[in-house]
């Protein structure tokens, strides 16, 4: 065999290698593409992406996002094309938590960690399929807690009740920790009046102003979110109701609930830490990518499929440090 023979037989055995080298090698923060799907564009989402973009970097991956505006087939085709440039991880805020075996098929076997809205149980996987946020639960539990604190004395109670959209996790795990620790007081709780509001302050007012219409009286008003539970306030201040002995509760700790709870307009929030949240799900995002588990991450469940951070409560004893 001759000298160019030999160098170039040599060339091509060195060039397989290389390439299977490459595919058991597993990604580092340096090569890692991270792929966000949101619900929608608009403040909220667009500002998780900007600091799960700022994450990703430091962490020297690459980042980019796209927004569904709340369509199932854009969402499903964002994730295709994803992969199909190179994505090795995706972060998905689902559309609808009916679709999650969707997104998972369009994402091969490329890891998903899910965040901002809730997959089923049966949908997550160790070390793969996984769930990023706080114990949804939790809120509604908290909730409750001050409402029974500050009603000590009464038998029964009667409450006016703004939920989120019906299809979001969020809305099932609140309104389930207040019901269900409000009803284990053994007190007779009335929900004098109870709707979905869409995580939305004009649309809750409107319902609320609906309600006051009924002439039915209510001691508190739960809503799911902070927005609605703003929304409620400004329908009873419109309708010149007192509103010194109700109580106002929302979630999420937003800069427009502190500033309701300083200004004595709301009395109660739950401070949903999502900081945190967004630096635990790349720094999830990450692991998976390089192909390890999940078990020193802060808040990681036995199972490998969930990691939950906890809630805080506010109230204007402690707004400050929320603002």
């Amino acid at each position: 065999m001759g000298k160019i023979t030999k160098a170039v037989l040599l060339l091509v055995i060195a060039s397989v290698l290389l390439m299977g080298g490459c595919q058991d090698k597993k990604q580092t923060g340096s090569n890692v593409k991270i792929y966000y799907t949101a619900v929608e564009s608009g403040d909220y989402y667009e500002g998780w992406a900007e600091q799960l973009k700022e994450q990703a970097e430091a962490g020297g991956a690459e980042f980019e996002a796209g927004y569904a505006e709340n369509s199932v087939e854009t969402q499903v085709a964002q994730v295709k094309r994803a992969l199909e440039e190179g994505c090795s991880v995706f972060l998905c805020g689902l559309v609808s938590t009916d679709i999650a075996a969707e997104i998972k098929a369009a994402a091969g076997e490329t890891p998903v960690v899910f965040i901002n809205n809730a997959p089923p149980d049966r949908q997550l996987e160790k070390d793969k399929y996984v769930y990023v946020a706080s114990d949804e639960y939790m809120a509604g539990q908290y909730q409750a807690e001050y409402i029974l604190e500050k009603f000590a004395s009464k038998e029964e109670i009667n409450v006016v009740l703004l939920k989120g959209p019906k299809e979001a996790s969020g809305t099932t795990g609140r309104t389930e920790g207040l019901k269900q620790t409000l009803k284990s007081s053994g007190k007779k709780i009335n929900y004098v009046f109870e709707d979905n509001a869409n995580w939305n302050e004009d649309i809750a007012k409107e319902l609320t102003g609906m309600f006051l219409k009924t002439g039915r009286q209510a001691d508190c008003v739960v809503a799911n979110n902070d927005d609605m539970a703003i929304g409620a306030v400004s329908a009873f201040e419109e309708a010149g109701i007192n509103t010194d002995s109700i109580l106002f509760l929302g979630v999420d700790a937003s800069a427009g609930g502190c500033e309701a709870i300083a200004g004595g307009r709301m009395d109660f929030t739950v401070y949903q830490p999502m900081s945190s949240q967004i630096e635990t799900a790349v720094k999830t995002a990450l692991n998976l990518a390089e192909g390890k588990n999940l078990e020193e991450i802060e808040g990681a469940s036995g199972d490998g499929k969930y990691i939950l951070l906890p809630f805080e409560k506010v109230d204007a004893s402690n707004v400050s440090k929320y603002q």
